[in-house]
């Protein structure tokens, strides 16, 4: 794949070529698990505007890792104060292209209760994921999860486009579909690559559905790559 090698490297089908063409997104999990023996983290500061116009802060943290050939660890949590549960999940990836422009996967997940305001103990999903690349100019990484107890799929897409080495603007969408009612938010951004294994980024994530959480929050994150 053509993202830095912490994250797709020999081990995942990526080429010494093809590294440092792409960044992580800000929320979105990478669609295929990390080579042996590298990790990345995430860490996002934001403020979240509720529709009553309420304002809070709250932070996010979302780590990944490679564990064995094409399987892979996540564990995030999108905003630790405000959410009841955070995400621990297992990648494993199904198929890499030789040319490392296409890739997909499945994983499993747990969601751990870690606030106050749960309704049951433990929730487990399962989903697929997908990466599709047209180097050195635009990188995708789309997953989709299910949850059978609460019959509830979710979804993300992120666009990560490279408008140099240095600046790399990113369009990620992303929401929930339930009986009831469909969620979706749009987050707007731009990452910075600072050197080699870091960057900074800076966006707003949007609700633009009847039916959402919040209306608004502005992030800023820092990654690094191990």
């Amino acid at each position: 794949m053509m993202v830095p090698h912490s994250l797709y490297g020999a081990d995942a089908g990526g080429s010494d070529a093809d590294e440092d063409l792409f960044v992580h997104p800000f929320f979105a999990h990478m669609s295929l698990a990390d080579p042996v023996g590298t990790a990345s983290f995430r860490f996002t500061a934001l403020h979240r505007k509720i529709d009553e116009g309420d304002s809070k802060g709250d932070f996010a943290a979302h780590i990944e890792a490679g564990l064995l050939p094409n399987l892979g660890i996540h564990i995030r949590n999108d905003a630790v104060r405000e959410e009841s549960y955070s995400e621990v999940m297992l990648m494993y990836n199904t198929y890499v292209a030789p040319d490392h422009n296409f890739g997909t996967s499945i994983f499993g997940q747990v969601s751990i209760p870690t606030g106050e305001d749960v309704d049951n103990d433990y929730k487990g999903l399962f989903g697929f994921g997908i990466y599709k690349a047209l180097p050195p100019v635009v990188a995708f990484n789309g997953n989709m999860h299910y949850n059978p107890e609460d019959n509830m799929a979710e979804y993300e897409g992120a666009f990560v486009f490279r408008a140099s080495d240095f600046l790399y603007p990113v369009f990620e969408v992303r929401g929930e579909i339930t009986e009831d009612y469909t969620s979706a938010y749009i987050l707007p951004g731009l990452k910075f690559r600072v050197r080699e294994n870091q960057t900074i980024g800076a966006g707003v994530q949007i609700g633009v559905s009847n039916t959402r959480e919040y209306d608004n929050e502005i992030l800023l994150q820092y990654g690094v790559e191990f």
